[in-house]
């Protein structure tokens, strides 16, 4: 069995976290009365300055070796240097917008994480994917997903009716049928909503005159002869996007460690007010920064302090952020059976014809207490689903559920499995169209954690998101739903 296990040195994190870049006296100065067109136009005079440094991953590097980002000698070291910088919860793990999973960066700086890719929020194709400055700005590049990432493609922002096209819990898309736009759109979750919107702006305005591609100009998505850049439709979500979810603590504090490698700011994280007054109700109105309010120094930023032990291990032993029968079956000692039936690119119905469909993850050989996480609900056309779950040849558990939800608001299930168990399978008992479960979503998590009593302590009426600590373990709540479990 694979496992996703990374180790990294919080002492090293520690030292090369660094102090806030304060903004320079009189940075924004010059856009003072300017408004529409010739206000976009200098805020990209004033944040296409700075320095950028290569994509990816160049050479890997240890503690008697850190980037030296303050000298600025930046081509040496390829963005997954700075993701451990910028992308990095408290207890060190990854922090991925476009999934639920939970993973660490590895021991060495530069090397990447485990099944994720480096994502241009605002696809690179828009602008033919030539590798300029746009190409290579953290301000818009996130650890995410591979998975999430392959489905993002260079597809449009939108609002998500359905989530037909793809839907792993978090980042959800909707076919060109059902979308609302006549095109796939994509959609993060509601907490990252706004910082997609403020870097698409970011972008388009710190880039507004590098050559976009034809492609792009024609599907609609780009108006290059148009300040604005952006269809009516993308401009009205990522307006959308902004409003509903303002600057957080993590965006402030992220773009502050941005500013520390490149030496420029995101103006609309520092003052979001000036997307209004481009994009928003203001237009026409001119900026005074007497009258715009500043978010810089707001974050509550400040040096990791890592555990007295230094280090931190967190075993994700099996990792479905989505599920399909190929993903599953792509993993050594993972199968879904025949009777699995892929559904889209994000779930799977369990069984057919009367038959039980199952999966089986086998060679895990438990050390200790695991915890089984995945969402599941009756299939759309069934009246009821029956789970069993079995730790070897035990059953240990049966679910059955008379509701239909099917594939959007499933319940998220959580069972412990013991230690010394060498497999488990999840059976979906039955398999006929009036009795058949659909699944998104699976976790095998060690040590154990104690979702249930996280999950039924959320309130449900909670729109924001909060943290909760039980026996050394951090959660992260969104509503009612547990959207992270990071072992600490």
């Amino acid at each position: 069995m694979k496992k996703c296990t990374f180790l990294i040195s919080f002492a090293l994190l520690a030292s090369m976290i660094l102090n806030a870049e304060p903004i320079p006296d009189g940075y924004y100065s010059s856009i003072e009365g300017k408004s529409d067109s010739i206000l976009k136009s200098t805020l990209c005079q004033i944040v296409g300055g700075g320095v950028r440094y290569e994509y990816g991953t160049t050479s890997y590097h240890t503690s008697s070796n850190p980037p030296q980002w303050e000298k600025g000698d930046l081509k040496a070291y390829g963005t997954w240097q700075a993701l451990p910088l910028t992308d990095r919860r408290e207890d060190g793990s990854i922090w991925d917008m476009y999934s639920n999973s939970v993973r660490y960066y590895p021991n060495k700086l530069g090397e990447s994480g485990c099944s994720l890719n480096i994502e241009h929020c605002l696809p690179k194709s828009w602008w033919g994917g030539d590798v300029n400055d746009a190409y290579k700005d953290l301000y818009h590049l996130n650890p995410s997903d591979a998975q999430a990432n392959s489905q993002k493609s260079n597809y449009a922002p939108g609002h998500v009716q359905k989530g037909d096209k793809f839907d792993n819990g978090s980042f959800r898309m909707d076919s060109k049928s059902k979308s609302a736009y006549g095109y796939i759109c994509f959609e993060p979750a509601p907490e990252y909503r706004g910082d997609f919107a403020r870097a698409y702006f970011y972008i388009a305005t710190a880039y507004e005159n590098i050559k976009w591609s034809d492609t792009y100009i024609s599907a609609g998505y780009i108006r290059p002869d148009n300040y604005l850049f952006f269809s009516d439709a993308i401009i009205q979500v990522l307006l959308d996007w902004h409003r509903e979810d303002p600057v957080s603590d993590k965006e402030i504090c992220r773009a502050e460690q941005i500013s520390s490698i490149q030496h420029n700011r995101n103006p609309y994280i520092d003052y979001p007010e000036l997307i209004e007054h481009i994009w928003g109700n203001k237009k026409g109105q001119s900026a005074s920064l007497d009258n715009l309010i500043c978010t810089y120094g707001t974050g509550t930023c400040s040096e990791y302090v890592p555990p007295t032990d230094t280090e931190h291990k967190f075993d994700t032993l099996l990792n479905f952020p989505a599920l399909t029968k190929g993903i599953v079956n792509a993993v050594p000692n993972c199968y879904a059976s025949d009777k699995i039936q892929s559904n889209g690119t994000s779930s799977i119905t369990m069984g057919a014809s009367a038959t039980d469909g199952f999966l089986s993850f086998s060679k895990l050989n438990l050390q200790k207490e695991a915890t089984l996480i995945f969402r599941a609900s009756a299939y759309n056309t069934a009246t009821s689903m029956q789970l069993d779950i079995y730790a070897g040849d035990q059953l240990i558990r049966t679910i059955s559920e008379n509701v239909e939800n099917y594939t959007r608001n499933e319940v998220r299930y959580t069972t412990t499995i013991p230690a010394g168990t060498d497999s488990v399978s999840i059976v979906s008992v039955g398999g006929a169209t009036t009795k058949r479960a659909c699944m998104q979503e699976l976790y095998l998590l060690t040590p154990k954690s104690e979702i249930e009593t996280i999950l039924s302590s959320a309130s449900a009426a909670q729109p924001t998101a909060k943290k909760v600590f039980i026996n050394g373990t951090l959660y992260i709540i969104v509503g009612n739903r547990t959207y992270s479990v990071l072992g600490l």
